[in-house]
């Protein structure tokens, strides 16, 4: 009887690791970087507000990241690069798929000590540290997407300590990424009162629950550089 409960365990515990498989936080080395001379949101078009840390990447999907491949699940969590003269907290904020890892000027001067732009190699990491200047999970309406829209609501939860958001759900329905961005759309052809909870799920299988009304509405996304 013991040796079947201690089986039946194991079992259930390879079974939920299986359906909720977290990001490792495990360094990857010699990823292709580049320089990236801009001044724009990026593809995760995060809101504007106060970070705690300034510098940014756009982040590829070449065979080297490997579990750091972009998603849009990665939009607003900080990596930690290193490309040879210490390591930088950064800012996931865009994508440059078919690439590795593009840095702006900012986070290029600082990692490669003001290297002419070009070419380098660099390691990365997940970081729990959060980017923004406020303590736990927030709840944001994504730029430019209305808030007051009862029939449309496009909410996405930052700040979560490395925690990785893999789904969404208002009344056991599913939003759905609309873009390379972090946000959940949710339209049912139908009002959606602000009365409503939003479930996001992370990796893990733990939720965090927020009603509509709390989350936050910005209507500027942050521009870095």
């Amino acid at each position: 009887m013991i040796s079947f409960l201690t089986l039946f365990g194991l079992l259930i515990v390879n079974y939920v690791s299986a359906t909720w498989m977290k990001t490792s936080n495990d360094q990857v080395s010699g990823v292709h970087t580049t320089y990236h001379g801009a001044h724009e949101a990026g593809a995760c078009e995060l809101p504007k507000a106060s970070y705690a840390i300034s510098h940014s990447v756009a982040l590829g999907n070449i065979e080297s990241l490997k579990h750091l491949k972009f998603r849009s699940e990665l939009c607003g969590h900080v990596i930690q690069i290193d490309c040879g003269n210490g390591p930088l907290d950064v800012v996931v904020m865009n994508s440059n798929l078919g690439g590795g890892l593009d840095l702006y000027a900012s986070t290029w001067n600082r990692l490669t000590h003001h290297m002419s732009p070009g070419v380098t190699s660099c390691s990365a990491k997940l970081s729990t540290r959060n980017a923004f200047n406020f303590n736990g999970p927030r709840c944001y309406y994504k730029p430019d997407s209305p808030a007051d829209n009862e029939y449309y609501r496009n909410v996405g939860l930052l700040n979560t300590n490395g925690r990785i958001v893999i789904s969404a759900t208002i009344d056991n329905r599913s939003g759905e990424h609309r873009g390379t961005n972090p946000f959940f759309a949710f339209d049912f052809g139908r009002p959606i009162s602000v009365g409503k909870q939003v479930v996001f799920t992370f990796e893990g299988g733990e939720t965090h629950t927020v009603y509509l009304r709390d989350c936050e509405y910005q209507a500027n996304k942050q521009m870095w550089s």
